[in-house]
């Protein structure tokens, strides 16, 4: 990292996504849904992990259009998973539950992730700024080498309101009480969730592309590959 002009600085808050963000949510995934399919006597495939990614991923996007609500979520996610691998007759509440509390204990983060977050702290306030779930997010949070260079966490779950709706934004602001939102900026890695709720709450917006792929986009204000690459934009 290079000192900087502290005198160009942009933000004084940085709201970051946490999943494919900060914290490595596949591997956590894939580790928690393994070890759940273990707990509960089913076989783990590579082809069972895809499809119950592509199903959890689409339920996560209704979410975000209202479609469905948190807590029919957190189980329809698996009657479907396990309705279309064919094994009938299993709790899917107790599976929410095992696979939640093997997520919470999943703190794998993003290679950089730590000193990252170490040199912005020296800048900003940091808040994560979560749509995932309150006992998933919590436990990993409070395990994890990133907790003590971020100022605090907010989880829709807890709020009540759900990125992008722009309610979710506005609580954080009176929390923190921001009346300045210039000052503000929005990382993430969704167009659909941090970009678009970005917009939706009048902030600057800056999409994290962990795999380097370009995306034209209205959306962003900025888009970035490699974490350093933000204090370039910070201190412009």
């Amino acid at each position: 990292m290079s000192n900087f002009d502290v005198s160009k600085k942009r933000f004084d808050y940085v709201l970051l996504d946490a999943d494919e963000t900060i914290f490595d949510f596949k591997r956590a995934e894939a580790h928690s849904f393994k070890l759940m399919l273990e707990q509960f006597g089913v076989e783990y495939t590579d082809e069972r992990l895809s499809l119950y990614s592509c199903i959890n991923l689409k339920m996560w996007k209704a979410l975000e259009r209202g479609e469905v609500t948190r807590e029919r979520l957190k189980t329809l996610r698996f009657d479907m998973f396990f309705e279309q691998i064919g094994v009938s007759g299993v709790d899917t509440v107790a599976v929410n539950d095992c696979y939640l509390t093997n997520l919470s204990n999943s703190t794998f983060l993003i290679d950089g992730a730590v000193e990252f977050v170490k040199e912005l702290s020296k800048y900003c306030k940091i808040y994560l700024a979560t749509n995932g779930l309150t006992k998933a997010q919590t436990g990993r949070f409070s395990q994890s080498a990133v907790k003590d260079y971020i100022d605090g966490m907010f989880i829709s779950e807890q709020i009540g309101y759900a990125k992008p709706d722009k309610a979710y934004f506005d609580y954080i602001f009176s929390e923190l009480k921001i009346t300045d939102k210039s000052r503000v900026i929005m990382v993430g890695d969704s167009l659909t969730s941090d970009m678009q709720g970005g917009r939706n709450a009048g902030i600057t917006t800056c999409l994290y592309s962990r795999n380097g792929e370009v995306v034209q986009s209205d959306l962003c204000d900025y888009q970035i590959k490699d974490y350093n690459e933000f204090f370039d934009i910070l201190f412009t």
